[in-house]
């Protein structure tokens, strides 16, 4: 049984050893697993997550250790993934490249190519156009799981700026991580989970 509340505004991480239940807890959040008990709110509403597209369409968005963006697609086309622009059928590059501009601007990264392959940026590029794709759905509760293990320190750092300015602008941040430096530099409050 697991009790968290997270705040808006707030960077929240979760702590634990492997296998403690956080990557779980959080595949719940993000409508991957079904709860077996108990109930979720979000914003003071009852929040029951079908899967991961109902989740993110309510707001909710994981960003995993193992990136999912698709390499063969450009920035711009990755960054709308699953909200693209579309009329009667009929999808809108022209609205496509300005919603992504306008993620990246919010994510301090305007620098990025939008027609550029994903495959080809950096993985810290990879994981900005993922956490971007989060901000193009209105995400209100951003779940980052891992998300240094594979960066250089600079990266990090960058990375903890955008945490930061997220959580400024009144977005929720739960922070998952093994390194407790990061946690304690990072986080307004953390949750220690044990034997989930």
């Amino acid at each position: 049984g697991v009790s968290l509340d997270i705040a808006p505004g707030e960077v929240h991480a979760l702590v634990g050893e492997n296998g403690a239940g956080k990557s779980t807890l959080m595949k719940v959040l993000s409508g991957v697993h079904a709860p077996d008990a108990g109930a979720m709110e979000l914003e003071g509403r009852p929040f029951v997550p079908l899967n991961p597209l109902t989740a993110r369409l309510a707001g909710v968005v994981m960003v995993n250790q193992e990136l999912a963006i698709a390499p063969h697609l450009t920035v711009a086309e990755n960054l709308v993934l699953g909200a693209e622009p579309t009329r009667g059928g009929f999808l809108f590059p022209a609205e496509q490249r300005r919603r992504a501009a306008a993620a990246l601007a919010q994510l301090g990264r305007p620098d990025i190519p939008l027609s550029a392959l994903a495959g080809g940026l950096s993985v810290a590029e990879q994981q900005l156009v993922e956490i971007g794709r989060a901000v193009v759905l209105g995400c209100r509760v951003l779940v980052l799981d891992e998300p240094t293990s594979s960066l250089t320190q600079a990266d990090a750092a960058r990375l903890f700026t955008l945490v930061r300015r997220l959580r400024d602008q009144g977005q929720s941040v739960i922070y998952i991580s093994h390194f407790l430096e990061e946690v304690q530099q990072l986080s307004d409050r953390y949750t220690v989970l044990r034997d989930g």
